[in-house]
């Protein structure tokens, strides 16, 4: 057998050549082939049965290698963030539009969006309109001015001025450029022919104060030989009617006008009457005297007696009479007397003493009354409107307390009177009407400011929720110029 040893060839049986050497006819003895053994590594035999133990040699034991070769950019420490490789980020491209792109047609032409913007525009967005003048988004805008229309009327209207308060009857000199014929002209256009021009109407009542007005009226009788109220009246219909007609009267005609319609006919309106002679001036009342006898056949104080009874007419003839004091210096002692009186004639006592109360009322001027009233507050702990309400009822608890409150308060007595008209379900248009165009030259513009005082209201914006129409037009009109 041959054996593979390192390279070396031995020709001897497995069990060393000793079969061959025993038996005596081997040649494959160790001595006779001149071999030595023991410099010759002899794997053993693997049938055979080792005589001794196995003992693998020792070797230091290696671990395996791994593979493949660890990571060197692999994280040292979990709480250190190492970054990737530079060459794994994209490079950052810049925005090719810092500013607004050029105007051009977008849906046509693909944008493609913003890496940094967020959230990315749409790339079929309409692109923003282009203002040559003013600048888009300019806030706030600058608008052009609206086309002026020419002015067709014969007079200029922009160059109106509020008036003044003033009196019945006193006339106030109106703007330089005030043309009684022209105005007069243009009334007759807005109601000759078919239709009426309301908005012409309105903007000479509005524009015109009460001299002025009766002026145009004299005008308009003289050049077209018509009354231009009735006229007017002719052309127009409802609430609008009452109220141009009211503005082209003087003060005391339209006062002297609406107390003959309060007691023509069946019955009586109590509250006009106590509304307008509880509440003007020695002044005031005797023209509207003089107007109703010469217009109404009749003196104004035969009607009321015909009309009124007990102590509700004694007041009023007494009111009348036009004796009021004017004085505005009250004096003291005399103010004194009159507090102690009227309590005597009223709180303590048993029953009440109207021709006490009559006689102080109709008498003593606006500043005595206010020194009354504090006295008779500072010594009996309540005013006289609360002493007027506990000792009266009816029509002359009403008329006392409109001469009390118009003497203290004029402007809060007429707000609250625009305030009954106008709170709740409908409208008093009668008395809205009359309060309005009869203090329209007068105290309106305090009205307004006392109705926002009491109510915390505007009184504009209360009447024309309760109006419509050129109605509405014309009492805003009123009470926007003062």
């Amino acid at each position: 057998m041959m054996t593979n040893n390192g390279g070396f060839q031995s020709y001897f049986p497995p069990d060393g050549g000793n079969k061959g050497y025993n038996g005596g006819g081997g040649n494959y003895g160790s001595s006779q082939n001149n071999f030595h053994r023991s410099n010759t590594y002899m794997p053993p035999n693997p049938y055979q049965y080792p005589n001794q133990n196995y003992a693998p040699p020792q070797q230091n034991y290696a671990p395996p290698q791994q593979y493949p070769p660890p990571n060197p950019y692999a994280l040292q420490h979990t709480n250190t963030y190492m970054p990737p490789p530079p060459q794994q980020l994209p490079p950052p491209q810049q925005n090719p539009y810092p500013q607004q792109p050029p105007a051009f047609q977008r849906a046509n032409t693909y944008m493609p969006p913003s890496p940094y913007q967020n959230p990315p525009p749409s790339p079929y967005a309409q692109p923003p309109p282009q203002y040559p003048n003013p600048a888009p988004y300019q806030n706030p805008p600058i608008y052009p001015p609206p086309q002026q229309r020419p002015n067709t009327a014969p007079y200029r209207t922009n160059t109106y001025t509020p008036p003044r308060p003033m009196g019945i009857g006193v006339g106030m000199p109106g703007p330089s450029d005030f043309n009684p014929e022209a105005d007069c002209q243009v009334l007759r256009n807005a109601v000759h022919g078919a239709g009426t021009d309301e908005k012409a109407i309105i903007n000479i009542i509005v524009n015109r104060n009460a001299a002025q007005r009766a002026e145009i009226r004299n005008c308009y009788k003289s050049c077209f030989g018509k009354d231009l109220i009735q006229r007017l009246k002719d052309d127009t219909s409802g609430n609008f009617k009452q109220v141009i007609a009211g503005m082209f009267m003087t003060p005391p005609e339209y006062d002297a006008f609406c107390l003959y319609k309060a007691m023509k006919g069946l019955g009586t309106s109590e509250g006009v009457l106590i509304e307008i002679i509880g509440t003007r001036t020695n002044e005031q009342l005797r023209a509207i005297k003089d107007v109703f006898e010469r217009e109404y056949k009749g003196t104004l104080e035969k009607w009321i007696i015909g009309d009124t009874s007990g102590n509700f007419k004694n007041l009023l003839i007494a009111l009348l009479q036009c004796d009021r004091s004017m004085n505005p210096n009250p004096d003291p002692n005399m103010c004194q007397a009159d507090a102690n009186a009227l309590y005597q004639a009223g709180e303590g006592r048993w029953g009440t003493d109207e021709p006490t109360f009559i006689r102080i009322f109709s008498k003593r001027s606006a500043a005595e009354i206010a020194m009354i009233n504090d006295i008779y507050t500072r010594q009996r702990g309540k005013g006289l409107l609360k002493a007027i309400d506990k000792e009266f009822s009816g029509d002359i608890k009403k008329l006392l307390q409109t001469v009390v409150g118009g003497l203290l308060d004029p402007a809060g007595y007429f707000a609250t009177r625009i305030r009954e008209a106008v709170k709740g379900l409908g409208t008093n248009d009668s008395k809205l009407v009359r309060v309005i165009v009869s203090r329209s030259e007068i105290d309106l513009g305090l009205i307004k400011q006392a109705y926002q005082r009491l109510y915390g209201r505007d009184m504009l914006h209360d009447v024309r929720d309760d109006t419509s129409g050129y109605y509405r037009d014309i009492l805003s009109g009123l009470i926007s110029r003062v």
